[in-house]
């Protein structure tokens, strides 16, 4: 009994002395690192062509739209028009496209969207101003840019972004980053395309993934982030193997007084 409960005890200093990771790899700007295989700031490893994919406007998104022009304000139609950002919801605020992507603007009329990037909508709304506003300069925001991002991340949930690229590893950041058990070799990416939810998996261990289209997120994606094999091994057979050693010490104490 007493070798049993040894062996226990061995199995789990192994066990715990593998899950530690040394102190002088932890610590950040330390003045004489000794680890090997570190990095240079001044050397450049390798290049990488990106390819973001370029969102097209839909039915259903909604602009900020912000213009700016030489008219008098009295005359500037769209002042009162204007998306606002602070205690209000810009969204409330916004311009929505309609089923054909259309927005609507006081005396300009329907404008159609459906289709352009967010540069060449700029481009299109600004041409379309010239006859009623002197020179003017648009500033137009994606304001239904959200995704989400689930699993062993530190704060899972759906974010909003008012960037036109956002990528994945910009997504993580937002959620907080990884968790210590979190499996970058198989991070999943579920897309909402056509009616079709399409799932794709890339390795955040692969610099290569730099290099992917699919390194840019589209609105509504969804990241999932799955935990690594050791986390099940953690929680729950360091917790069995905790647990049965407790009653075989028990149970060795007990038989050690009646025999």
């Amino acid at each position: 009994m007493r070798n049993t409960l040894n062996a226990f005890q061995i199995l789990i200093g192994i066990l715990l002395f593998a899950s530690c990771v040394p102190q002088k790899e932890l610590i950040l700007l330390q003045d004489n690192p000794q680890v090997e295989n570190q990095g240079k700031a001044d050397e450049l490893l390798r290049t990488f062509d990106l390819k973001p994919e370029a969102y097209t406007l839909k039915p259903g998104d909604v602009l900020s739209l912000r213009v700016q022009s030489t008219t008098p304000n009295e005359y500037n139609f769209l002042n009162a028009g204007v998306a606002t950002f602070g205690a209000t919801d810009p969204v409330l605020d916004g311009y929505t496209l309609d089923v054909a992507g259309n927005i609507l603007l006081p005396a300009v009329g329907k404008i159609n969207l459906s289709g352009l990037t967010m540069p060449e909508a700029r481009v299109k709304v600004t041409e379309a101003l010239k006859p009623f506003l002197k020179d003017p300069t648009v500033n137009l925001r994606l304001l239904t840019f959200r995704y989400t991002v689930l699993g062993e991340v530190t704060r899972q949930g759906q974010f909003t972004t008012y960037q036109d690229n956002l990528n994945v590893l910009e997504a993580i950041a937002s959620a907080s980053g990884l968790t210590p058990y979190a499996n970058r070799s198989q991070v999943k990416l579920v897309r909402y395309e056509n009616g079709q939810a399409k799932l794709y998996t890339f390795s955040l261990l692969d610099d290569d993934v730099l290099a992917m289209s699919n390194f840019f997120l589209q609105p509504n994606d969804m990241i999932v982030v799955d935990p690594l094999p050791a986390k099940a091994v953690r929680e729950n057979l360091l917790a069995n193997i905790s647990l049965t050693l407790s009653i075989v010490a028990t149970l060795s104490v007990l038989v050690s007084r009646f025999l």
